[in-house]
Parts: C-alpha cells; sequence; structure tokens
C-alpha cells in the first residue's frame, strides 16, 4: 500500500507542473488593400511575452477572445509565430482578420499548457485614430526582372516575400523608386519567391498599411511614368460599406 501511494503522488506531480505566465502584449492594427479584390479590410497583429517552468514548448493553445460578441481567433503551435530574443519569447501571429472591419472593444487572451492549466489577460483595442478621408497605401507594379515601389509618402516600406506554400522568404526595406529582382533578392530566393506585400508601419500613429498580393510569376505592365496608375488611396468608407 505504501508503494502505491508514492507511486501515485509522484505521478500527481509530475503531471502537475506549472501555470503559463503573461508578461506583455503588443497588438498592431493593419488595414490592408487587396490587390486583387480591390477592397480594404482589417487585421491585427498580435504578440504577447510568456514564460512557463515547464518551458514555453509546453504552451498548447492560445485564444485570443471577444466575448461579448462569440468569437475568436484560436492558435496553434502549427500556426502561431514564436520569436525568442535576448531571453525573451514572444508567441502570436500576424494577419488575424475577420474579413472586414475589425471592431475595438476589450479582448481576452488566454493561455493554456498541455497540463490543461491556463493564464488570461484582458486587454483593449481602441481605434488608431486614422482620420476620415483617404488611405495613402504603399504600392508595387512588376514586370519582368523589375519592380517599381510607389511608397506614396511613407519611408521606408517593408517588402516581405514568399513562397508558393505561404511561407516567409525573405524582408527587405526599401524607399520608393524602381528595383531589379537582384537588386532585392539573393539568388536562391529569387529561386523560391512567387508573391509579396508591401507593409508601412506608423508607429507614432499607432496604424499599419499593407497592401498586395503581388505576383512575382505573373506580371502586370509597365507604365510609361514614374506614377502607378490606379492609386492606392482609397476612401475609409470604403471599409465601413
Amino acid at each position: 500500500m505504501t508503494a502505491w501511494v508514492a507511486v501515485s503522488s509522484f505521478l500527481f506531480l509530475s503531471c502537475s507542473g506549472s501555470p503559463p505566465k503573461i508578461l506583455n502584449t503588443e497588438w498592431m492594427i493593419v488595414y490592408t488593400y487587396d490587390q486583387g479584390r480591390g477592397g480594404i479590410y482589417t487585421e491585427m497583429d498580435f504578440f504577447a511575452q510568456m514564460e512557463d517552468e515547464d518551458g514555453v514548448e509546453d504552451i498548447s493553445e492560445i485564444s485570443i477572445r471577444r466575448d461579448d460578441q462569440g468569437w475568436a481567433w484560436e492558435l496553434t503551435p502549427d500556426s502561431w509565430v514564436s520569436l525568442t530574443e535576448d531571453g525573451e519569447t514572444w508567441i502570436g501571429a500576424n494577419g488575424m482578420t475577420l474579413g472586414g472591419p475589425l471592431p475595438g472593444g476589450d479582448y481576452r487572451l488566454l493561455v493554456i499548457d498541455r497540463s490543461g492549466q491556463r493564464e488570461e489577460h484582458l486587454f483593449r483595442v481602441d481605434d488608431p485614430g486614422v482620420a476620415p478621408g483617404v488611405y495613402e497605401f504603399p504600392r508595387a507594379q512588376v514586370q519582368g526582372n523589375f519592380i517599381r515601389i510607389d511608397a506614396a509618402g511613407h519611408d521606408p516600406v517593408v517588402l516581405w516575400f514568399y513562397n508558393e506554400r505561404g511561407e516567409l522568404v525573405s524582408e527587405k526595406y526599401r524607399s520608393g523608386g524602381f528595383y531589379s529582382r537582384t537588386e532585392l533578392l539573393e539568388a536562391e530566393e529569387e529561386q523560391i519567391v512567387s508573391w509579396f506585400m508591401i507593409y508601412f508601419q506608423d508607429e507614432e500613429r499607432g496604424f499599419g498599411l499593407k497592401s498586395g498580393p503581388y505576383l512575382i510569376r505573373e506580371a502586370e505592365p509597365l507604365l510609361e511614368d514614374t506614377t502607378l496608375q490606379d492609386q492606392a488611396s482609397v476612401s475609409a468608407t470604403s471599409e465601413d460599406s
């Protein structure tokens, strides 16, 4: 009997572990111009600094929930991004969207580890206060081996290059201008890149502007002048329509 109790206690202790801890959160509202469909939708980029005495790999589920509206974004190790730098681990995701406007208000972060222990954190998402009227989106145009970047007054912009599986291949910061592919991509990157997005983050006003996707392998005709046709200046009311 004594031996059975000792074994049972060991099993209980080995499964109990420590709950995850949420140390900090960061989020950014991103307005995205869909190059293919011609409309605007809103995304959230969200990351939380976390730790777990059993190791951050013990974290198994993360959800960002809007309880009053009954919906949530669910993240798993297969879908979230994990970044570790200077001893800090941040876990989250970019580009979470409802396919339209993103409501401001109170959100709840829920983190669960493999033993079922959980930690919660409430945070508030406010309208970043983009002035009504016009969003000036950075845009690009591709022909052959060249890419023209119209930064729309934003400098610098970042280009995210992806392969056909949607995996990030390369990240490049550039000003507006005309570039050959070899100026933007290494030879091995150029072989696997299929498309890219352009992004600008307004740190002062607290929002991002993104446009794309731009296909590398199915290029658009190049314009004669230095101004891109059909500027990505889309009325903010498009998002509410």
